[in-house]
C-alpha cells in the first residue's frame, strides 16, 4: 500500500484496537482482540453471550481496565490505556446501553441537562434555554425534531426512548462523538419500531460517525451494517464484509458450526383445553377470549403496547382483571396472585429475567429451587442433599453452563440466565406455561436451544402460550398463533401456511386478506 493510501485509510479509521486482552481472576475474557471501525460505516460486533463482546465495550467506555500490551487510537491518535468513563466520552467514544440509563420520570429535556452536568449559568441555575435548544438541535440531525422535549420519557414509545438516548450521547461528547457503541439497541421492539431507529442509525453514519453495533438479531446486521466482526471465546474470529452474506453464514462464524433452526414437531394434537379465556379485560385488554389444549404452543403477537404482557400477567395471578373468566380444565378459577397461579399449576417466565425471572445475588441453587421449597423440607428442615441432587439433574437437563451451584444468577450470561428461570418453572410441572420474549438479548445458540426447551415442555402435554416478536422463531414452532391489536385479539390462526408478511400486516393494521381475498382473520376475530 503507498504512503498515500496509507494516509487515506489512516484518517477514515476512527478507532483501531490493537492486541487487546482482559483478565479476571485467571480467566481470560478477551484474548488479543484487534478491531477498526472506519468513520461513517455502521460495524457490528458478534458473538455468543460470554464471548467478549461486553468485556470489550466496557474497556471501550473506561468501566474495565484491560491488561498491559494492548492499545487503542481514536481518529489516528494514540490514546493512553487505560481510559477513564470521562475521557472516553470527551474522546469522542459515546455508548447507550441496552437500559437506556434515562430517567423515566423526567422530561426529555431533564434528561439532556443531567448528560450535560445541568448546564448552569450565573448563580448556578440551569440554562434551560441552552438545554433545550441542544436537545432539539441534536434530535433534528437524527431526523426526530418532532419528539415533544418536555414529555416525561415514560409516556415515549421504546424507540423514541431509544432515539432520545442516541441524541443524548452523542451530544454528551464536547468535541463531537466519533464512535457511538448501541449495545442491543432493538432487543425489546418489534420490527416497525426497529425501522425508526435504523432510520436514526443511517443519519448519524452520514455525519461521519462510527457506530459499533452489538446485536442478536443477524437479519437486522444483514440489512444495516457494512462490516462485522465475530468474537469467539474470547478472540477475534473473523472480520467481514455484509453483502452477500446469509443469516447462515454469520451464525456459522459466531458458533463454529451450523445450527438448526426448530421446527414443529409432530405431535399428536389434543382436543382438551387445558385453559380457556373468556372477555377478558384489563387497562388495555378488550373481551379478549381463546383457548389452548393440552401440548398445544399458542403464540401470541403484536406491537409494544398492545396488551401481550398484560395478558400473561392476568394468566400468572400478577395482575387482576377487570372482568373475564378464566377456567383451567373446565373449572373456573380466580388468579388473584402468583401463587394462586402456581397453586393452579401456571407457569410465567417474564419478559424481564434479571428484575422478574431470578433472584440476582442468590446462588443458582437457591433460584433453581424457589417455587418449590416446600417440596424439600424433612422434619422441619431443608434438605440440602436432595436439593443438591434435584438442582444437579436440573442444570444437566437443561444445559445451565457453567454447571455451578454455588454461583449467582447475575454472574451468568442472558441465555443461562434464561435457562435457570425455564428449568425452575418446569420442575413445578405445569399445566401452562407462558414464556414472554424467552429469547429477548440470547445468542443464536441459546435461543435454538431455549425454543427446543419450549417444544419438550409441549412434548410431555404442557399447554404453552408463547410471546414473541421473533416472527420468523414464532412461525417454526408455533400450532396456531393470536395476533393482538390495541388490546383486541384481531386474529386466531391456525399455523400452516402462515407468512411473515400476513403476520406483519396482522400486527400494523389489524386485517389482512390473501390474494384470491380470503380474509385471513381467524373465527375468533
Amino acid at each position: 500500500m503507498t504512503s498515500s493510501a496509507l494516509a487515506e485509510d489512516s484518517s477514515r479509521t476512527a478507532l483501531a484496537v490493537r492486541g487487546l486482552s482482559k483478565t479476571f481472576t485467571g480467566q481470560r475474557a478477551l484474548d488479543h482482540v484487534d478491531l477498526d471501525l472506519r468513520a461513517g460505516e455502521v460495524h457490528a460486533l458478534l458473538g455468543e453471550n460470554g464471548s467478549g463482546k461486553s468485556t470489550l465495550i466496557k474497556c471501550l467506555a473506561g468501566y474495565h481496565s484491560p491488561d498491559d500490551g494492548g492499545s487503542i487510537t481514536i481518529g489516528g491518535e494514540p490514546v493512553e490505556l487505560p481510559l477513564t468513563p470521562a475521557q472516553a466520552t470527551r474522546l469522542g467514544l459515546v455508548f447507550v446501553h441496552q437500559d437506556l440509563g434515562l430517567i423515566p420520570n423526567l422530561s426529555v429535556a431533564e434528561n439532556f441537562a443531567i448528560s450535560q452536568r445541568y448546564n448552569t449559568g450565573l448563580l448556578s441555575r440551569i440554562r434551560w434555554g441552552a438545554v433545550r435548544k441542544r436537545a432539539l438541535e441534536v434530535l433534528g440531525r437524527l431526523n426526530h425534531a418532532d419528539i415533544d422535549i418536555d414529555s416525561p420519557v415514560s409516556r415515549l414509545p421504546v424507540a423514541t426512548q431509544t432515539i432520545v438516548a442516541i441524541a443524548r450521547a452523542l451530544s454528551s461528547a464536547e468535541s463531537g462523538a466519533r464512535v457511538l457503541v448501541l449495545d442491543e439497541p432493538t432487543a425489546a421492539l418489534p420490527d416497525d419500531e426497529a425501522e425508526r431507529l435504523f432510520a436514526a442509525v443511517r443519519h448519524i453514519v452520514a455525519s461521519g460517525v462510527a457506530v459499533l453495533y452489538v446485536s442478536h438479531k443477524l437479519h437486522e446486521i444483514l440489512v444495516l451494517a457494512d462490516r462485522a466482526t465475530v468474537l469467539r471465546d474470547g478472540r477475534r474470529i473473523d472480520t467481514v464484509e455484509c453483502a452477500g452474506l446469509r443469516e447462515r453464514d454469520l451464525v456459522r462464524l459466531i458458533v463454529g458450526r451450523d445450527v438448526e433452526i426448530p421446527q414443529r414437531a409432530a405431535r399428536v394434537r389434543s382436543t382438551e383445553p387445558v385453559i380457556e379465556v373468556a372477555n377478558l379485560r384489563g387497562n388495555r385488554l378488550k373481551d379478549v377470549t381463546f383457548a389452548i389444549n393440552k401440548g398445544e404452543i399458542v403464540g401470541l403477537v403484536g406491537m409494544l403496547g398492545s396488551g401481550r404482557s398484560e395478558l400473561a400477567r392476568m394468566l400468572f395471578g400478577a395482575q387482576s382483571p377487570a372482568a373475564g373468566q378464566i377456567r383451567l380444565s373446565g373449572r373456573a378459577v380466580e388468579l388473584t396472585s402468583p401463587r394462586a397461579g402456581l397453586r393452579n399449576g401456571i407457569a410465567l417466565v417474564p419478559e424481564n429475567r434479571r428484575r422478574d425471572g431470578g433472584v440476582l445475588d442468590l446462588p443458582i441453587s437457591v433460584n433453581l429451587t424457589l417455587p418449590a421449597v416446600t417440596s424439600f423440607f424433612r422434619n422441619g428442615r431443608i434438605s440440602r442433599r436432595r436439593e443438591r441432587a434435584v438442582v444437579a439433574d436440573l442444570i444437566t437437563r437443561f444445559g445451565v453452563k457453567p454447571p455451578v451451584q454455588s454461583r449467582a444468577f447475575k454472574y451468568f450470561s442472558g441465555g443461562n440466565q434464561q435457562k435457570v428461570v425455564i428449568a425452575k418453572w418446569m420442575h413445578t410441572e405445569p399445566r401452562l406455561v407462558v414464556f414472554d420474549e424467552p429469547v429477548q438479548g440470547v445468542d443464536i445458540g441459546a435461543r435454538v436451544e431455549i425454543f427446543d426447551l419450549v417444544g419438550e415442555a409441549a412434548a410431555a402435554g404442557t399447554a404453552v402460550l408463547l410471546i414473541s416478536s421473533e416472527l420468523d422463531l414464532m412461525l417454526s414452532v408455533c400450532d396456531r398463533i393470536l395476533v393482538i391489536r390495541d388490546g383486541a385479539l384481531v386474529a386466531d390462526l391456525p399455523n400452516e401456511h402462515l407468512t411473515r408478511e400476513q403476520l406483519t400486516e396482522l400486527i400494523y393494521f389489524g386485517s389482512q386478506e390473501d390474494p384470491l381475498g380470503k380474509d385471513l382473520q381467524g373465527s375468533d376475530a
